[in-house]
């Protein structure tokens, strides 16, 4: 069967090490995707997202070169979708700005959860933008309200 992945391109005016630091470091990832993050950012540790109460994804860190790469693999969560998937942040610096190239890959092809993830990457990627370049994110409870699905009760 065919895969997916979801792919954006933002433009940040911080330098690559703020963003490296805004996607690795536990506490910063907690001030632009969701206020609830668990784990170790470290090669072989795990990192684990919550909202409202609901584990939504457990991932690996795969890859870590500081200013430039960082990559988890999903290992567990709330969404069937989202496990054997890969999230990479690739980092370039161009004309004195830093250039974020996301990807969230190896989705199946009939993965139901593909456009809402989509969605919510870009909107908590502004987020992740707004975050390093002002200190003030908009993570999971403060985003923007465009929940299509609800976690289990």
């Amino acid at each position: 069967m065919a895969k997916r992945e979801i792919w954006h391109e933002i433009l940040i005016n911080a330098s690559s090490c703020e963003l490296y630091e805004a996607v690795t470091d536990v506490n910063k990832l907690a001030h632009w995707w969701t206020t609830d993050v668990r784990g170790e950012s470290a090669i072989g540790e795990k990192l684990e997202f919550w909202f409202s109460g609901f584990r939504a994804a457990v991932m690996e860190v795969t890859t870590l070169k500081p200013g430039e790469l960082v990559q988890w693999h999903v290992i567990d969560g709330g969404s069937e979708d989202w496990i054997d998937t890969n999230v990479e942040f690739r980092i370039f610096c161009d004309q004195g700005k830093t250039l974020l190239h996301f990807q969230h890959s190896l989705w199946q092809e009939d993965a139901k959860a593909f456009p809402h993830c989509s969605m919510g990457w870009a909107i908590f990627l502004l987020s992740l933008k707004e975050f390093v370049e002002t200190g003030k994110g908009r993570p999971h409870p403060y985003d923007m309200p465009i929940n299509m699905w609800s976690p289990p009760q």
